[in-house]
């Protein structure tokens, strides 16, 4: 029985020793992060004893914890974007088990993120394809799940702003083939010359009722573009037109009343980011003459609402204002140095005696008769004679440093402080019946290194600083009769006006303060003995020296850069009229078919920019193939619109990108384009900002996919319309079409 008892005895004392152990491994594992094999562990010592409250309590304790740890990993990788390691988190948080519904539900929004991210990825190729409502569509079932998604709502940005550009885009007048023209009347019927213009370039005109019929016009003007042909008929008969579509003109008398009538307006709101409001209102209103305008100071607001030309001219005037104002990063480092020397050297003897006859009897007063009884036993001496040896000298250097680094808007003051501010007490007195009233005030005098300085940031980056030094010091603190508090104060100052390059340093010094004090005091008369006056005097040397430095660097952290010469210098029109560019004649790029009256040498002026195409000559039906549209560019190009042509039942056009001649340079360019594929057109838009188009390389990459076997497939440009520096319209031309020889499928 005793051989049974102890086996069974050893294994429950291992039993009891063993369930602490595995506690304390589970936690320690939960601690490591490896919560599934932790909370396992401690759910067995839960198991081995159930009735034990401390070991319940630690895993429900460490199960939500890991649980809530689980779920704020799984929140932060979906803040970031990670949505793998966000779903790794939610299914080991929903595996552990502690509240399934809070799990599942986040990995039903990660699942529906997922949706949203692809579909915005397919309305983005959408977009890319020319396929806009399309693009909407997706965005909108997105935004409809989740109206705060960053992406979705940006996207939805831009398709709204390409639906502005579009919706808030005049028409462009286009002649057949953008042909030039040659105008010969002498006083012929102004309906009659546009009667004539009509049948060789296809433009519809409308005449309003008010254009006088025996209105008549002379002009003479060969191989001119056919908007400024139309220009220079208007314009000395006092009419202006309205471009209706790309064929059709209304005509009306420039009268101010016509002007209201068929004028547009449009209204633009400009958010100013560095320029004060109230300032573009000053300048809108004397460049512009524009009445309609409204600010608001709180948004740094502007909205006007005027003609086209005007919120143009208003864009690149607001452009070169709105730029933020320059910086400056001042290091400054101001030194005190100061010396001491002290000497004091000799003996000093009493300066006063006094003597006084005291009474023996000690009545008083003393009487004149006791005066015959005075001898040294009746004599006082005040005070006690004492004889000092002063034998000390004393040196000293000290240097105060102050080294701020402050930075500073343009033509803004910043100050520098080193040093105390110290009280001083006023006692104001003021007299009533009874005892009079004392009222103190307490101001405070700054005392020490005061720095003002006042940069002014030119556009070479140098830099004119106002600088204001002031060194002072306070000493012999006394108080007047009526309690007011006052300080004798020792002050050097300095101002001056100083024009630094950007790094460069400068040191002022020079503001010294030399003080030499020499005190002697001895026996009269033997004091002045040689050698032995020594003895019997006390001489006392002390001189101190002071001198202020100040050093002084520049740095520019933001400077304005000067404008482009688009936007500081553009074309605002006449007097009576704004235009974006002026009534001017421009050569037109002659089309072999038109009529022209000029000379043979005339087909040899110069193109601004010359377009061919570039690519495969064969391709089979249903594969894509790329062409390049090569462009040769002679004058710098800040927009373009091109349009090219194909046949619809040969070709599709999939895709229009960026060549690299858009991408190279440190221009930002606005590339959009439509398809419009039953009439068998692409529309192209570029608009440059910055640095303008100029080289020569591919302009556009187009993307097409045979149809069908077609013996010649035709690709050619219908409309280039460049436009240069300041509105400049340029010339154009482009070279013979692209043929493709379509082969059937294998």
């Amino acid at each position: 029985m005793r051989r049974l008892l102890l086996p069974a005895l050893l294994a429950c004392l291992l039993a009891a020793c063993a369930t602490p152990l595995a506690f304390r491994e589970g936690k320690a594992l939960m601690d490591a992060g490896q919560y599934e094999a932790g909370l396992e562990k401690l759910a067995q010592v839960v198991a081995a004893e159930p009735d034990h409250a401390t070991y319940r309590a630690e895993y429900l304790k460490r199960r939500d914890a890991a649980f809530e740890q689980l779920l704020k990993t799984a929140d932060s990788a979906r803040g970031a974007g990670r949505l793998d390691e966000a779903e790794a988190a939610l299914k080991r948080a929903l595996a552990i088990g502690a509240d399934t519904g809070r799990a599942q539900a986040a990995l039903d929004a990660i699942a529906r993120e997922r949706r949203h991210v692809e579909l915005l990825q397919r309305a983005q190729s959408s977009l890319k394809r020319g396929d806009r409502e399309g693009a909407a569509v997706m965005v909108r079932a997105v935004l409809i799940e989740n109206p705060q998604q960053r992406e979705a709502q940006n996207l939805q940005r831009r398709i709204d702003e390409e639906r502005q550009k579009e919706g808030m885009a005049s028409p462009v007048l286009r002649s057949r083939l953008a042909k030039p023209v040659t105008v010969q009347f002498r006083e012929a019927p102004i309906r009659q010359v546009f009667d004539a213009l009509a049948r060789s370039t296809g433009i519809n005109f409308i005449f309003d009722r008010e254009v006088r019929p025996d209105l008549r016009t002379t002009i003479y003007a060969a191989n001119v573009p056919v908007e400024d042909a139309i220009d220079l008929i208007l314009l000395p008969s006092q009419l202006e037109k309205k471009v209706l579509s790309e064929t059709s003109v209304l005509v009306y008398p420039n009268t101010p009343a016509k002007q209201r009538e068929y004028q547009d307006l449009v209204i633009k709101t400009f958010y100013l980011a560095n320029a004060d409001v109230k300032q573009a209102l000053n300048m809108i209103k004397t460049m512009l003459k524009t009445r309609d305008v409204y600010i608001d100071e709180k948004l740094n607001l502007l909205v006007m609402r005027d003609t086209p030309e005007a919120i143009r001219l208003a864009e690149k005037l607001i452009a070169a204002q709105d730029l933020a104002e320059p910086e400056v990063v001042l290091e400054v480092a101001v030194m005190e140095i100061s010396r001491t020397r002290l000497t004091e050297l000799g003996v000093k003897w009493p300066e006063t005696v006094s003597l006084s006859v005291v009474d023996p009897s000690g009545a008083a007063p003393l009487l004149l008769g006791e005066l015959r009884d005075i001898n040294r036993d009746t004599i006082a001496v005040s005070p006690n004679p004492s004889v000092t040896v002063n034998a000390r000298r004393s040196r000293g250097d000290s240097n105060l440093l102050a080294n701020p680094r402050i930075r500073v808007k343009n033509r803004e003051k910043a100050r520098i402080l080193v040093g105390d501010r110290l009280p001083v007490i006023s006692a104001i007195v003021t007299p009533s019946t009874g005892t009079p009233i004392t009222t103190e005030t307490v101001t405070y005098l700054d005392v020490g290194l005061k720095l003002e300085v006042e940069p002014n940031v030119h556009l070479d980056d140098e830099v004119a600083i106002k600088v204001g030094l002031e060194v002072s010091t306070a000493s012999n603190r006394r108080t007047t009769q009526n309690g007011t508090t006052v300080y004798d104060i020792g002050t050097r100052t300095a101002n001056t006006v100083l024009r630094l390059r950007n790094g460069e340093t400068q040191v002022l010094m020079g503001l010294i303060r030399d003080d030499d004090r020499r005190t002697a005091s001895g026996v009269p008369g033997l004091g002045d003995l040689p050698l032995l006056g020594r003895l019997f005097a006390s001489h006392l040397d002390d001189t101190q020296k002071t001198e202020v430095v100040l050093s002084i660097t520049p740095r520019v952290v933001r400077n304005v850069a000067r404008a482009e010469v688009a936007v500081s210098e553009f074309w605002s029109g006449t007097e009576a009229t704004l235009r974006a560019q002026p009534i001017a004649l421009r050569p037109a790029q002659r089309d072999a078919s038109a009529d022209s009256v000029a000379g043979p040498e005339a087909a040899q002026a110069p193109v601004d920019m010359r377009l061919r195409w570039t690519g495969p000559e064969r391709a089979r039906a249903g594969a894509e193939v790329e062409v390049d549209l090569h462009a040769s560019v002679q004058q710098p190009v800040t927009s373009a619109s091109l349009q090219f042509a194909f046949d619809p039942n040969a070709l599709e056009v999939v895709g229009v990108s960026e060549g690299e001649l858009l991408k190279a340079g440190t221009g930002r360019t606005n590339f959009s384009f439509k398809i419009d594929p039953a009439g068998g057109k692409v529309l192209v838009s570029i608009v440059r900002a910055g640095a303008p188009i100029e080289g020569e390389g591919p302009l556009l990459k187009v993307k097409i996919r045979p149809r069908a076997p077609a013996e010649k497939a035709v690709l050619q440009v219908t409309l280039a319309s460049p436009v240069g520096r300041g509105g400049q319209r340029l010339t154009a031309t482009a070279d013979a079409a692209l043929a493709l020889a379509v082969t059937g499928a294998p």
